[in-house]
C-alpha cells in the first residue's frame, strides 16, 4: 500500500508557516519523503499498516491554516504510476489538464 498525503497551507501569516513546518517535520519522522512541495509518499507492506500511519497523520494535522487529503493505494494501482526522481526539469511541464497532479 502507498499512502500520499497531499497538502495546502496558508503561508501569508506566521501562524500557518509554523503549523506547515511543524506537520513537515511529523510527516518525515513517520518515515514520509517528500516527492514534491505539498506531496508526502510511504509505502507501507500491509494494510493494517497503512491503516495505523493514516491515524498518525490524522493526528498531527494542524486545526487551522490548512488542508490535507490522505490518498491510500494498492501496488496494483501503483504499478501504472511512473516517478523519475532525479531528471532535469524543464521550465514549463504541465501534469493533467489544467496543470494538477492527476493519480488516476
Amino acid at each position: 500500500m502507498w499512502i500520499y498525503v497531499v497538502t495546502s497551507f496558508t503561508r501569508y501569516n506566521k501562524v500557518g508557516r509554523k503549523a506547515k513546518d511543524t506537520f513537515q517535520k511529523a510527516l518525515v519522522k513517520d518515515g514520509f519523503f517528500q516527492l514534491h512541495e505539498n506531496l508526502y509518499v510511504r509505502y507501507c507492506g500491509t494494510v493494517g499498516n497503512a491503516n495505523m500511519h493514516k491515524e498518525r497523520v490524522k493526528k498531527v494535522i494542524p486545526i487551522k491554516c490548512c488542508d490535507v487529503s490522505i490518498i491510500m493505494s494498492a501496488d496494483s494501482q501503483e504499478s501504472n504510476i511512473y516517478h523519475s526522481l532525479n531528471r532535469k526539469r524543464s521550465k514549463c511541464i504541465v501534469y493533467g489538464k489544467y496543470g494538477n497532479v492527476e493519480f488516476f
